[in-house]
């Protein structure tokens, strides 16, 4: 048994429960008195000796409504509390049969015996819910021997004074002394099966209670368990969340700042050498280098600018291409054409920023290479695939040179492949541009 200290409302129930027994047992001593034996019956008598109970009631009551006690109650305490109440219950129960044989001398059985029996139950109550099934079963063991144990010496003593004074009066009373002998022994056979049932009952109520106190731990535990699983993964997906965007910005960095700088240095190695021997070609490959300086720098601010913002996240996937297109168009004096399939809004965030980044690199390169008057994107699923068309009607290039020398088209390939999917760019000369993508997904 743990001695930690009580949940504060288990003691308030208690409190209001112990009020109501006290109640009780005042309007019991001033209840009418009935003996099923010389058939006395009186209704101004009162209970004088049942106020003994409430007394200790009310001590009780008293003592654990001090905050000083009340803060020190632990289980152990707790449980001397709740056998108490039970065993002043059971006081309380044969008070009357020794009131009314004050009162009335040779009175059987009472009709209000069983008046204070209920409250039994409030004792069990508290065992069952913050205590385990063998402190249930032990309550109603005592309660048993409590509840039947006055009876059986009140028997036991009025059975050998009825035979002792048959027994010093004639030989001819001993017949009516063995029917006094077995009339006791059935009334104490009577009692001990009364107060038997009483003791079931209180298991049965007892057993249920804990039965179901101990479903509701399980689910409580249960919950706890899925909500602490539930924590864990939601701080796995932010960790996740955070590696896949930290990834993102080592891929966008790569894709601009990197590759501008590993040209730079590769050009710049060119010029030194190229310096002292052949000034004019030196002089061509510093100017190319600083155009490949400014482009490489306006990347860069374009994906810092795009990794600030939150477009994607503000109007969804289908909605910010058609915002980074129109915006082109205003730009670069071109017209734009669009159809999206607005069932994508609800791709994954790597796969929407990924379609978003080369969505954009694609009118970047429109508007600074192609010279175009019209462009489109086409954004639909064909057999549980993704597909991106991007098509112009500009002045188109060397696919061959490009591939090698342009900024750009090589870091949306990358982006694409690394979710499984393929890149294909087809152009030429005077007969415009398209972009073909494919992402594989379970997207339904």
């Amino acid at each position: 048994m743990q001695k930690e200290s009580i949940d504060r409302q288990v003691i308030q129930i208690l409190r209001w429960s112990i009020i109501v027994q006290i109640l009780f047992l005042l309007l019991s001593s001033f209840s009418p008195r009935f003996s099923l034996r010389n058939n006395y019956f009186k209704i101004d008598a009162v209970d004088y000796l049942s106020f003994a109970s409430v007394a200790l009631m009310t001590a009780i009551l008293v003592t654990i409504s001090i905050k000083k006690v009340e803060d020190r109650i632990t289980k152990k305490t707790l449980l001397v509390i709740l056998y108490s109440i039970a065993l002043i219950t059971i006081f309380s129960r044969h008070i009357f049969s020794l009131s009314l044989r004050r009162m009335v001398p040779d009175t059987g059985p009472s009709l209000f015996r069983w008046d204070a029996i209920f409250f039994l139950i409030i004792p069990l109550v508290f065992l069952a819910w913050q205590y385990s099934m063998r402190h249930v079963l032990i309550y109603c063991l005592v309660i048993l021997i409590a509840d039947f144990g006055p009876t059986l010496l009140e028997q036991n003593n009025e059975t050998l004074g009825i035979y002792l004074t048959n027994l010093s009066t004639s030989q001819d009373s001993h017949q009516g002394t063995v029917s006094v002998v077995i009339s006791s022994e059935i009334m104490i056979l009577s009692d001990f099966m009364g107060s038997f049932a009483r003791s079931v009952i209180l298991g049965i109520v007892g057993w249920i209670e804990n039965s179901l106190v101990t479903l509701q731990r399980s689910q409580h535990s249960q919950l706890a368990e899925a909500n602490q699983k539930l924590q864990k993964y939601a701080l796995t997906s932010e960790k996740l969340a955070q590696t896949q965007e930290r990834n993102r910005l080592a891929r966008e960095l790569h894709d601009t700042l990197a590759h501008t700088l590993s040209s730079t240095s590769v050009q710049l190695e060119a010029i030194k050498a190229l310096f002292d021997r052949d000034p004019n070609q030196a002089k061509f490959l510093l100017a190319q280098t600083l155009e490949n300086t400014k482009n490489g720098l306006a990347e860069t601010r374009r994906a810092l600018v795009d990794l600030r913002t939150s477009e994607l996240e503000a109007y969804g996937l289908t909605q910010a291409i058609r915002n980074l297109g129109l915006s082109a168009a205003e730009r670069g004096g071109f017209s734009a054409q669009f159809d999206l399939d607005k069932g994508l809004d609800v791709l994954p965030d790597d796969m929407s920023h990924c379609i978003y980044r080369t969505v954009q690199e694609a009118f970047e390169n429109i508007l600074r290479h192609s010279n175009a008057s019209q462009a489109s994107v086409k954004l639909f699923t064909e057999d549980n695939n993704i597909k991106l068309i991007i098509q112009d009607n500009g002045k188109g290039f060397n696919l061959d040179k490009v591939k090698k020398d342009r900024l750009g088209i090589r870091g949306m390939r990358e982006r694409i492949e690394m979710l499984g999917g393929t890149f294909n760019i087809t152009s030429d000369i005077n007969k415009g541009t398209e972009i073909d993508i494919c992402l594989e997904t379970n997207y339904d």
